[in-house]
This record gives C-alpha cells, structure tokens and sequence, in this order.
C-alpha cells in the first residue's frame, strides 16, 4: 500500500546517468543529442512505473547543466552538480501533481517544495501513491492545475542564473488537467531560446494530443533482470540468489523490487487478504464481503486503489500459473501454492471481463466514487465470474 518513507538509507546518491539503473540505448542517444547540438527543446520520458523515467529526465538536466561534463556523464563534482545532487539548482525547477490542504486552496509545487525534495532524493523511483500518501492527502487527488502553469510561465521569465540553460521537468504531465495543459501550449512549442522541458509520464494515453504533438518521445524499455539484479547487489548488499528471485519478481520496476525487500511481509497480508475475499466471492458470503468492505472503507482512497491495482496483478499471475512458462511466476513457496489452488477460477472464459470489471472500478474509483457502493457492486460480479468454467 502507499508508504512513507521511512526505511533505512536512500536508495539512490546521485542524479548521473550512472546511478540510474539500465537504460543504456536511451543514455547514449541523449548525450550523442548534446554533442551534436541537437537537443530537443519538449522530450517526453515516457517508461512504466519503476523504469527510471524520472532519474532519466533530472541526470539529462545535470548533463545539460553541469560545468564539466564528460562524453558519457556529467562530472558530479561541479558546483552545478553538487546542486544537483541536493535538487537545488536555481535553473533547473519541478512542477508535479499536488492537493490542496486548509488554508491552501490553490496549490502549486513550490508549496511542497520541501516534502518533493525529501520523496526524490529518497528514491527517484516513486509513483504517484507513494507521492500523495507523503503528501497526507486525506483521500484527495493530486493533479497539475491551471496555477501551476501559470507558475511555470512565471518561472520561465526569470532569467537563468548559472546555467545556460533554464530546464523545467514536468513529473506525471498525464495529471495536467485540460486547462493547465492548454495554458502551456504556446510556450512548449515555441519555448524561450535555451529552454526545455523535460515531460515525464507513465501514460502515454492519458496526455493530451496537443501536448504530445509537441514533445519529441524518450522511450524507457523495463529494466532486464539482470540489471535489476545487479543494482540490488550493489545499492543493497543482496546475495546473488535473493537479488535474482527479487529481481525477478519485481518484473522490471526498480520501485516494486525495493517494496519487495522492505514490504515483504505487508505484501503477503495484501494478497492473503485479496484470496480471502475471493473465496468470501465465491461462496457468496455476504457478512465476510461487508466486513471486507468497511475495513478497506477505512483506508484511504489511495489504498484502495492500490488493492485494486494489487488484485489486478495476482489475476494476471494466476494466468501465467494457468498457461504460461512456470518460470514466469513470481510468487514463491506457500504462497505460491495457495495462488496454485485459486488459478482454476481464472481462466480463458473469464478473465478478460475480471480485468474488465478491475479497470473500471479502478477508474470510477479515481472520480470518487462512493467505495463502499462500489466494492460491493464488483464483489457480486466478482462471484458471477468466479463460477465460469474452463472449457475442456
């Protein structure tokens, strides 16, 4: 679930393209893109949660910004780096969803300016949970508003004051809403001379057309496992066996990988607690599902959709367990075994509607639909589907 950040060392001690993990293709074109003069003036990193698209996008601007940079990397030891290193940099600013608090009604980033820096330089790997759970959100949404922009358009006529270049990363621009994004139109397409922004998203369908007809794409591939399991051993002193089977796991998210060496436990609640409800599904009992249902009511909405994110992972490992290479799974032990017994319910027949119903439940839950109401209404379609059987 949404976590905060309270776990030993930071994950991550530099913003380099070496301290970000794989990605090699993607490094070279960037720093080729610098040599050649030739960098884009809008690039959109666009990678799945846990890929790097954000590290990417901040160790490209201390490229760009750093006094001594070599062929391959930025020198890490200029005064634009040291700045860099703390996100202080005075020409190179982040914009990034936030939520309105009391006495806050119109929020922009720099009101949470404290709070980014602490997230990031713990671990440039966070997703949007992990952000709005540091945030205490109570249950609020956090997007990109129409005030930030025109805190963004305010930033950019300021004239640069070290570098020679002004940088502006947009972390998850798929949380822009409409008017925020048009406000930013002009100016992403003809940006002052040395500007750039750097757009960072996880959703590519989610970004307005307009926005993305103006970036030039910056496409983040997983992490293999073999680059995953190598950065565990060397940022997290893992055995060679644990960091392959959690690399391994963690299916090319770095971000899900450090969940899985600090959560383990909490992450084996979650999924006992997703196959209690469905067997509850299953016999249809009514006062388990309602107990279920008022003890996820409690949490906040961010949890919840997490459960349902959760769930919509064990479905599609419950598949791979059905029909696909058994080295393809990622659960292990006991665990496995009891996910073995529960495979059979889902199946060729039904899940595509099981993700389905996941999806929009997801999805209404997401414009505040009433929880309680809603969880109910999947859990009978849940136990519909649950009694579909595999053709033979």
């Amino acid at each position: 679930m949404g976590r905060k950040y309270s776990q030993g060392n930071h994950y991550f001690r530099g913003m380099q393209f070496s301290q970000v993990i794989g990605q090699q293709e993607v490094k070279m074109r960037l720093t080729r893109s610098v040599r050649e003069n030739r960098v884009s003036h809008a690039l959109l990193f666009l990678g799945a949660e846990g890929s790097g698209n954000l590290p990417l996008a901040i160790a490209f601007a201390q490229y760009l910004v750093c006094e001594n940079r070599g062929e391959e990397d930025a020198c890490g030891h200029c005064p634009a780096c040291v700045k860099m290193k703390k996100l202080v940099h005075p020409d190179v600013t982040f914009s990034y969803p936030v939520t309105t608090r009391e006495k806050l009604k119109n929020p922009k980033s720099v009101d949470f300016v404290t709070e980014w820096r602490k997230a990031v330089l713990h671990n440039p790997y966070l997703n949007y949970n992990e952000w709005i759970t540091e945030l205490d959100s109570e249950n609020k949404q956090g997007n990109i508003s129409v005030d930030e922009s025109a805190d963004i358009l305010r930033r950019l006529n300021l004239k640069s004051v070290e570098a020679p270049y002004k940088i502006v990363i947009i972390w998850l621009a798929e949380k822009m809403n409409a008017a925020a994004a048009n406000k930013l139109l002009k100016i992403i397409e003809e940006p002052p001379d040395q500007t750039f922004f750097f757009l960072v998203s996880e959703n590519y369908e989610q970004i307005i057309p307009t926005i993305l007809s103006r970036t030039q794409l910056v496409k983040l591939k997983k992490i293999t496992d073999e680059e995953m399991a190598e950065a565990l051993t060397t940022l997290h002193g893992l055995g060679k066996d644990s960091a392959q089977k959690i690399a391994h796991r963690a299916g090319g998210n770095y971000l899900e990988a450090i969940n899985l060496i600090h959560h383990h436990d909490e992450e084996q609640n979650e999924n006992k607690r997703f196959l209690e409800w469905m067997r509850a599904c299953l016999k249809l009992n009514l006062k388990s599902i309602n107990d279920l249902t008022q003890e996820l009511s409690d949490t906040s909405r961010e949890q919840q959709k997490l459960f349902l994110q959760n769930g919509l992972h064990i479905l599609r490992e419950c598949l791979m367990i059905n029909y696909a290479d058994r080295t393809m799974i990622r659960f292990e032990g006991e665990e496995l075994e009891s996910f073995k017994k529960f495979s059979p319910f889902v199946n060729a027949n039904n899940s595509a509607q099981f993700i389905e119903e996941f999806n929009q439940a997801h999805f209404h839950l997401e414009r505040n639909a009433n929880f309680k109401i809603l969880f109910a209404d999947l859990s009978l379609k849940v136990s519909r589907l649950l009694q579909v059987k595999q053709q033979a």
